[in-house]
C-alpha cells in the first residue's frame, strides 16, 4: 500500500492545497508558469515574464522604474512640485523629464506624454523620448499613435542594439494588442529527485484547499526519479472594457520505478477581467471564472471537480501589489487500485486568499501569501481546515553582456502549513482529532539562455508532522529542467 502523509486518515479524505500565480486559485496544477502579468508583460524576455510576480515587474526596463516604492501622496507632491517649477522655468530639460516619470508613475500618461512630445519642441533629436512616448501611448492603447513613434524612434542615428530589441518586443506587442486577440503559452519539462517519492506535481505552489498537496499526501516511502512536464496556454480576448480570459494548464509526470504514481492533470478556466471604477477612480480589477479539473494517477482516473470563483487585484501604488480571492468547487474522487477507499475523499471546499507583493529595489520583490480552506467530506468525516502562510524574495541578478547568458533570477521561499480535522475520526482515535504542522523551505535559480528559455533548478526540503506519536514525514524535492515561454 502506498505511504499516506496523514496516517489516521488512510482511507478518509486529506487536505487539499493548490498552486497559484499572483493569487489566482484557478490555476491549481501548474507552478513555475506565467502570471497574471502575462499580458503586460509579453515583450519582456521569458525568465523574466515566468518569474513576475506583480504587474509591477512588466516595467523593470522602463524608464520611470524607481528603486524605492512611495506613497501616492509622495509622488503627488512630487509632480505638483515639479509642475510648479516647470512653470517658472519651462525649457528646463532635467524638470522635463523628472515631471513626465512623476506623472507616468501615478498613471497619469498624457501629461506624461505631453511633456515628453514638448521635449521634443525644444529639442527634436533628443535620445530615447520617442520610445518612451511610444511606451507611453502603448499604455493608452493608442496603437497608431504608438507605431509612429516606434518609426521614428527607429530611424535616429546612434539608436543602441538594446533600444532597437526594445523597439522590436513593443511592436510585437502592440500587433498583438490590436488583434483583440493574444496567446501566451509556457512550458517547464525535466528531471526531478525525491528522497520520498510522491505523486505531487513538481515544483508545485501551494494554497489551501487545492490539487498539489492532496496529491503530496501519495507517497511510495522510497526515494524516487521523474521526468515531468509542465504547460500553460492563455488566451486573452479584448471586449472593449473587459477582456475575456482563458487558462489550460496540463502537467504529466512519468516515475522511473514507480508507475502508480504517475500523473496526468487538466484544468481549465475562463472569465472575464474588468476593472471597478466607481466615480472614474479605478478601485480594483476583477475577474469572475470556472473552473474545472481532472487527474489521473497511476494512468487511472483519480479525481475531478468542477467550481467557480473571483479575484480582485489592486495597484497599491507603484512597487505595491494586493490581490485576493475566493473559490468554491465540488470534487469528486475515483477509487483506484492503490487508493481503494479514495471516494471517501468525496467533498466540496471552500477556500479564500490574499497576497502582498512589494517591490524594495529595483530588481527584488517581496511576496507575502496566506490562505484558509474549509473542506467537507461528504462523510463528514475527514473534514479539515488548512491553513497556509508563504513568504518569498526574488532577485533579478543582471550577467555581463560577455557572459552571453542572462539574467539570474534567484527565489528563495518558506512555507507554514496547517492542517486540522474537524472532528476525531473515530478509525483511529475517537478522542483526538488529527493535526499536522508542515515547514517546507526552498530555492529556485532560473537562468535565462535566451529570450525564450532558461535553465530551471529547484530545491525544495518538506519537513511534515503529525499529532500521532512517532510520526514524522520528511521529502526533499530536486528538479532540473529548462522553461520555454512566447
Amino acid at each position: 500500500m502506498p505511504g499516506r502523509r496523514h496516517p489516521e486518515r488512510e482511507a478518509l479524505g486529506g487536505r487539499g492545497l493548490r498552486c497559484f500565480r499572483r493569487l489566482r486559485p484557478g490555476l491549481a496544477i501548474l507552478a513555475a508558469l506565467l502570471g497574471p502579468a502575462a499580458a503586460q508583460a509579453e515583450s519582456l524576455p521569458a525568465l523574466i515574464r515566468a518569474t513576475a510576480l506583480s504587474a509591477g515587474i512588466a516595467d523593470a526596463d522602463s524608464p520611470s522604474r524607481r528603486q524605492l516604492a512611495q506613497t501616492h501622496g509622495e509622488l503627488e507632491t512630487q509632480a505638483d512640485q515639479l509642475f510648479g517649477q516647470l512653470l517658472k522655468d519651462p525649457k528646463n530639460v532635467d524638470l522635463t523629464l523628472r515631471y513626465a516619470e512623476a506623472a507616468a508613475k501615478l498613471g497619469n500618461y498624457e501629461a506624461a506624454i505631453s511633456s515628453l512630445e514638448r521635449l521634443l519642441l525644444l529639442d527634436r533629436n533628443f535620445p530615447g523620448v520617442r520610445l518612451q512616448l511610444a511606451e507611453l501611448y502603448r499604455r493608452l492603447n493608442s496603437f497608431e499613435m504608438a507605431r509612429s513613434y516606434l518609426t521614428q524612434a527607429e530611424q535616429e542615428p546612434g539608436a543602441s542594439d538594446q533600444a532597437r530589441a526594445r523597439i522590436q518586443a513593443l511592436r510585437s506587442d502592440i500587433d498583438r494588442a490590436a488583434s483583440g486577440s493574444r496567446f501566451a503559452f509556457n512550458l517547464v519539462t525535466g528531471l526531478r529527485h525525491q528522497s520520498n517519492a510522491s505523486a505531487e506535481p513538481a515544483g508545485a505552489d501551494i494554497i489551501a484547499g487545492g490539487v498539489p498537496q492532496t496529491l503530496s499526501t501519495i507517497f511510495a516511502g522510497q526515494p524516487g526519479w521523474d521526468l515531468f512536464a509542465t504547460g500553460n496556454v492563455q488566451h486573452s480576448y479584448d471586449l472593449g472594457d473587459a477582456k475575456l480570459e482563458t487558462n489550460g494548464l496540463v502537467y504529466v509526470s512519468q516515475q522511473f520505478a514507480h508507475s502508480w504514481l504517475n500523473v496526468a492533470a487538466l484544468e481549465v478556466n475562463s472569465g472575464p477581467r474588468f476593472d471597478i471604477s466607481p466615480g472614474g477612480v479605478n478601485l480594483v480589477s476583477a475577474r469572475p471564472y470556472a473552473v474545472a479539473t481532472e487527474v489521473l494517477l497511476g494512468n487511472r482516473q483519480y479525481l475531478g471537480s468542477l467550481g467557480a470563483g473571483v479575484s480582485l487585484d489592486r495597484a497599491i501604488v507603484e512597487g505595491l501589489n494586493a490581490g485576493t480571492f475566493y473559490e468554491f468547487r465540488v470534487q469528486r474522487f475515483s477509487d483506484t487500485p492503490r487508493v481503494p477507499a479514495a471516494t471517501a475523499q468525496n467533498s466540496t471546499i471552500n477556500s479564500f486568499g490574499a497576497a502582498l507583493s512589494y517591490q524594495p529595489i529595483e530588481n527584488g520583490t517581496l511576496g507575502f501569501q496566506t490562505s484558509y480552506a474549509l473542506t467537507d467530506t461528504d462523510a463528514r468525516i475527514g473534514s479539515t481546515h488548512g491553513l497556509v502562510f508563504r513568504a518569498s524574495y526574488s532577485h533579478i541578478f543582471p550577467l555581463p553582456a560577455e557572459y552571453g547568458v542572462g539574467p539570474l533570477v534567484v527565489t528563495p521561499v518558506v512555507y507554514r502549513i496547517y492542517s486540522w480535522d474537524t472532528e476525531p475520526n473515530p478509525l483511529f482515535n475517537p478522542n483526538l482529532s488529527g493535526s499536522t504542522k508542515e515547514w517546507r523551505y526552498g530555492v529556485t535559480a532560473k537562468l535565462g539562455l535566451s529570450d525564450n528559455i532558461a535553465t530551471n533548478l529547484h530545491v525544495i526540503q518538506e519537513d511534515t508532522a503529525t499529532n500521532l506519536p512517532a510520526t514524522r514525514i520528511r521529502n526533499t524535492q530536486v528538479m532540473l529542467g529548462l522553461l520555454f515561454a512566447y
